[in-house]
């Protein structure tokens, strides 16, 4: 019930500012979410890298209470036609009821980069009050962009405890804020074109991204990965701009917040900013009327080279600056990819466009282009498929061709219904999102190159791709909702956006049962996350902060690690343990005897505060009991925690113990030094199964 109270209260704050934004600037009502949200975005973004988060956050609500003030003197001058419009009302109707689902559901992270950095980071910052760079832990990932992490902490900021189901509840309002923007053009009179378009837009999650059939939980509104908000912040701007008639200051510094908070979203964010601001600054120049953009009392040329040069600020600053306090923290370049060959981003750029028109060309870069042009073909990523037998099911394969079609189909309808003032925009943007498009394939192709090991090749090919279709179909639909406006004589048009409601509708039921979704998922889901946090409260009850633990699961590929650590912070400070996986494997030889196999860890698996005599050590020697001794005296360990071993481990280690493994505790106190170790149990800290 606190949690709730906590983030309604949020809520309101957000509704409060949004209600002051719409009321004091041009600014759509149903835009001015968006707004909000970005700009509290990007003001804890600078703070945190500033070590000033709670002040901030301090500051955020100090705001909201005088916008809330201001909106309750001013509240007879308040517009109520323009404040309460279908994306308003939509926008305040699903955040509340989101809100209150979670609160009484209380879902918790499950999938593997939740603990590895997208449910982990969160947590860091909230009992921190600290930009997860600067914080001493054992996360392994600390360098991915900060904007979905501190839109986290705005919701996380109320309240003395993290709470995992906040952070569903801040990403679900972003992309209802998006939503909202991207209807914001319509009024009460376009309800029936908000509701099909807002049922399309609500659903596009789905379709475009449970592009298999799941017997599980679908996560398309319960995760805290960033690439769905990354996608349609993507679109954000482009729907927001492209479907409004006033190009107003206000309207144009809203889509620039939106370009700079899609560049923080994640790294891949930054091409697609870039790409937003190119078409936004392509219409301003070369498709609005002069007297339609301004600023302050200027217009025409000047206004319009301002407003291009704000917003390719707001794609490149944010990714410099934060490419820059990186590299202050770590010493490594700014513009320094890693990856397999450790390229910078120009260089990544100049080599890939190099070989893209023949010089030079690879074997490896003509293979991956080469998949990638049969992926855009043959790969299915949507539910656009109609489960239609022989060449007509080839056809409509849900691949990335047929939802191209699909978003140039709808645009070509907007195209139709805009009129003639418009139809110059519609047009353009058809044709320039469609080569951005191209560009972003072509640059995603670029990273499987020079950044991914070969090994790698086309992993996770649908994740990276489909952010772009988000954008770009959500964009398109909110073209043809404000082409639609009235419908007057618009039969075909009505027709085909109720026909593309009733197909997502169709799509999304066929797959996404109520209990295999957020709207009804089980709690069986969920049972095996609650019996690892309580074998880990278990153990905390005998363990505290002054303890550091070493962490064993053997034949495990690390997820046990990541899931353990995330219960275990920040209570108790966890080793990373070379990964918590095997330590060692045995064989038998010809004779009959057991032959220990002693891993050797890698380079990453050292910690930052060894010495380089210490990491060579260890990056050359199997880990005997010898050396996984001296290991635990240079770390400092007090503490074992045995999550899982096998007979290997037990051969190998077992004269350690002093009950040689036979008490089944899961921990054991580390005494003696590097010569006389020993382990001792301690069964008050749970046993093993």
């Amino acid at each position: 019930m606190t949690a709730w109270i906590e983030s309604i209260v949020t809520f309101a704050a957000l509704c409060a500012q949004s209600a002051f934004l719409a009321g004091k600037t041009r600014l759509p009502a149903g835009a001015a979410p968006l707004a909000a949200l970005c700009g509290a975005i990007l003001w804890l973004s600078g703070a945190g890298c500033l070590k000033l988060l709670l002040p901030a956050g301090a500051v955020w609500f100090a705001l909201a209470a005088l916008a809330a003030a201001w909106c309750f003197k001013n509240r007879a001058r308040l517009a109520q036609k323009a404040l309460v419009a279908p994306s308003t009302v939509f926008f305040v109707l699903a955040g509340a009821a989101i809100i209150t689902l979670f609160a009484l559901r209380q879902p918790v992270f499950t999938e593997w980069d939740e603990f590895s950095f997208w449910g982990i980071a969160p947590k860091v910052v909230k009992h921190t009050n600290l930009l997860y760079t600067v914080v001493d832990t054992e996360m392994r990932v600390t360098s991915y962009a900060p904007g979905l992490v501190m839109l986290s902490y705005l919701f996380q900021y109320l309240g003395a405890s993290f709470v995992p189901w906040k952070v569903y509840a801040a990403y679900d309002i972003l992309l209802f804020a998006i939503y909202a923007a991207a209807l914001s053009g319509l009024r009460k009179k376009h309800w029936p074109a908000a509701a099909l378009g807002g049922t399309v837009l609500v659903l596009l999650p789905y379709l475009l991204t449970v592009y298999t059939r799941v017997l599980y939980l679908c996560t398309a509104y319960l995760t805290s990965y960033a690439d769905i908000p990354m996608g349609l912040l993507f679109g954000a701007p482009l729907a927001l701009y492209f479907a409004s008639r006033e190009k107003s200051p206000a309207l144009l510094v809203t889509a620039g917040l939106a370009v700079a908070v899609t560049c923080l979203s994640k790294e891949m964010g930054f091409a697609l900013a870039l790409i937003a601001a190119a078409l936004l600054c392509f219409d301003l120049l070369f498709v609005q009327k002069r007297q339609d953009v301004r600023l302050l009392r200027f217009s025409g040329l000047p206004a319009k080279l301002f407003w291009c040069a704000a917003l390719c600020a707001c794609a490149v600053a944010p990714y410099v600056v934060w490419a820059l306090y990186r590299s202050s923290l770590s010493g490594v370049s700014a513009t320094e990819l890693g990856g397999d060959q450790n390229m910078t981003m120009f260089q990544m750029l100049f080599t890939g466009v190099a070989e893209l028109c023949g010089v030079g060309r690879t074997e490896r870069f003509s293979r991956v282009m080469g998949q990638m042009w049969q992926a855009f073909y043959t790969t299915s990523l949507s539910e656009f498929q109609l489960g239609l037998p022989g060449a007509l099911g080839r056809l409509f394969n849900g691949s990335g061709a047929v939802i191209a079609a699909v978003t140039l189909g709808v645009l070509a309808l907007a195209w139709w219904y805009a009129g003639k003032g418009r139809r110059a925009g519609v047009g353009w943007f058809a044709l320039w999102s469609t080569l951005g498009f191209a560009a972003f394939y072509i640059f995603t192709g670029f990273t499987y190159i020079y950044i991914f090991p070969v090994s790698s090749e086309m992993t996770n090919y649908n994740r990276y791709i489909y952010p772009y279709y988000l954008g770009w179909l959500l964009a398109a639909v909110a073209m043809l909702c404000w082409s639609l406006r009235g419908a007057r004589g618009r039969v075909v048009g009505m027709g085909a956006l109720t026909a593309l409601a009733a197909f997502s509708c169709w799509r999304t039921a066929s797959f996404v049962r109520p209990q295999l979704s957020v709207v009804d998922f089980p709690e069986s889901y969920y049972a095996m996350r609650a019996a690892d946090a309580q074998v880990v409260g278990q153990a905390k009850t005998v363990l505290g902060a002054q303890d550091k633990v070493f962490y064993v699961s053997m034949g495990d590929d690390g997820r046990s690690w990541f899931m353990d650590y995330y219960e275990f912070y920040p209570d108790v400070n966890v080793d990373y343990s070379f990964g918590g996986g095997s330590l060692v494997t045995a064989a038998q030889d010809e004779d009959g005897e057991t032959v220990y196999t002693y891993a050797v860890p890698g380079p990453l698996a050292m910690p930052d505060y060894f010495t380089g005599e210490q990491c060579e050590y260890y990056t050359t020697h199997g880990l005997s009991p010898e050396v996984l001794c001296r290991y635990l005296a240079d770390t400092g360990c007090t503490a074992l925690y045995l999550d899982a071993i096998d007979g290997a481990f037990a051969g190998a280690y077992g004269h350690l113990f002093e009950d040689g493994l036979s008490s089944g505790a899961r921990v054991y106190r580390i005494e003696g030094g590097a010569q006389d170790m020993r382990f001792v149990p301690v069964p008050e800290g749970g046993l093993r199964e």
